[in-house]
Parts: C-alpha cells; sequence; structure tokens
C-alpha cells in the first residue's frame, strides 16, 4: 500500500476517520476493495481501535461494507443506485448554477476559474488528485449559489458520488469534460441562469451514462 501521509493530532480518532473518508472521497481506494484494518492501523501509526470505529462509522454512512469473515471493503453501488443519486445531483447542482450566474462576485467567479485551471495543472497520472480538484470546483460552484440549504444537501450526496466515479478516474482531464466545466464557467460569466442550468445538467447527465454505463458493463 502506498504512503497515505498521515499527520497524528491529538483527536486521534476523530482524524483517523477524516482523514480515511478524504480518501475514499478523493478515490484513492477502489469500489470493492479490501480495507484491511491492521495494515491501515501500520500505516497511519496508530493502533487498531481508531481504524476500527472509523470503518464502522464509514459503514453508517454507507461509504463502507461489513463484511462478516472478510472485514471492511469500499462499498460497489448499484447502476440503479448511481442513476438515482446523479438525477438528484442535476436538480441540485443545476440550481446552484442558477442562483450562482445571478449573485456571483467577479472575485468569487475568478477563484472558480482558477480552481478550473487547477484540475488541469494536476499531475497527469495522479488521478485521485485531479478527482479530488474536480470535486472542490463543483462545490466552489454550488457554495456561490448562497444558499445553504441547497449545499448541506449537495454535500450528503458527495461520497456516493465520489466513490462511483472512481469507476472512471480518468475523466476530470478528458477534453469533453473541460469543454463542459468551460461551458459552465462562461455562462456564470455571462449572467445566464438557465445556459448555467443546461450547462451543469448536461455534464452532469454525460458522467452519469458513462459511470452507469461502466457499472452494467463490469456486473455483467
Amino acid at each position: 500500500m502506498q504512503t497515505l501521509g498521515f499527520r497524528r493530532p491529538n483527536q486521534v480518532r476523530e482524524a483517523v476517520y477524516r482523514h480515511l473518508k478524504d480518501l475514499l472521497l478523493s478515490g484513492r481506494f477502489s469500489p470493492g476493495e479490501r480495507l484491511s484494518e491492521p495494515l491501515l492501523a501500520q500505516e497511519l501509526g496508530v493502533s487498531r481501535t481508531p481504524v476500527r470505529e472509523a470503518l464502522m462509522r464509514l459503514a453508517e454512512e454507507g461509504l463502507v461494507e461489513l463484511v462478516p469473515g472478510k472485514g471492511a471493503r469500499v462499498r460497489v453501488f448499484a447502476p440503479e443506485e448511481v442513476e438515482e443519486v446523479y438525477g438528484v445531483r442535476a436538480l441540485l447542482e443545476g440550481e446552484a448554477a442558477r442562483e450562482a450566474a445571478l449573485r456571483a462576485t467577479p472575485w468569487e467567479l475568478a477563484e472558480l476559474e482558477r480552481l478550473l485551471r487547477a484540475i488541469d495543472e494536476a499531475p497527469r497520472e495522479d488521478y485521485p488528485e485531479q478527482m479530488r480538484r474536480d470535486l472542490e470546483f463543483h462545490r466552489a460552484l454550488v457554495r456561490l449559489s448562497g444558499n445553504r440549504t441547497l449545499y448541506r444537501l449537495y454535500e450528503d450526496l458527495l461520497a456516493t458520488l465520489a466513490l462511483a466515479r472512481s469507476a472512471l478516474p480518468t475523466l476530470s482531464q478528458d477534453e469533453a469534460t473541460r469543454r463542459e466545466h468551460r461551458a459552465i464557467l462562461e455562462a456564470l460569466l455571462r449572467r445566464d441562469p438557465e445556459g448555467a442550468r443546461r450547462a451543469v445538467e448536461a455534464h452532469v447527465f454525460r458522467f452519469r451514462d458513462l459511470v452507469v454505463g461502466r457499472l452494467r458493463k463490469e456486473g455483467g
């Protein structure tokens, strides 16, 4: 296993949980991958107890499966569940883009453009880092709506979205993805709320179709 880059602060239990969740959301682990409790404890430099507790919390959140006699593994989502989650994402993020087009300041849009450039500046073979930056771009977009309730609902979807998306980790620097991201930003810069909503929906639905197609192919 690769070095996980963990720093041990005082609140070990919470830190282990947060660190493992961040790794899951960034695609560092693949769907179905076994999560060895002793190996994780060794890599993180902690005892097995906080790792066990973290895995139990992540299982409660639906990110990890605890298999009797086999330990923990990263959850694998059914194609139908992924379709549902992406449908809700399109509704939430599309509305966020519409609201952002109406209220975001020039400075906020400049920061969003910086986050977009950062995706392409990530190392070409570091797909988890590309995914992390991609996710941050979309989170920033939703925050620009100024709608705290919408953002909270969106955050609840991110774990499932990130794990499902890890089935296709190479998409963040894909040329079609670049065009779609740019179309979203340009609609925001034009102050075109409906154009921003449509650009987001087109992007989300393409990803949905690709991810669901991969899951169905792998499922036979």
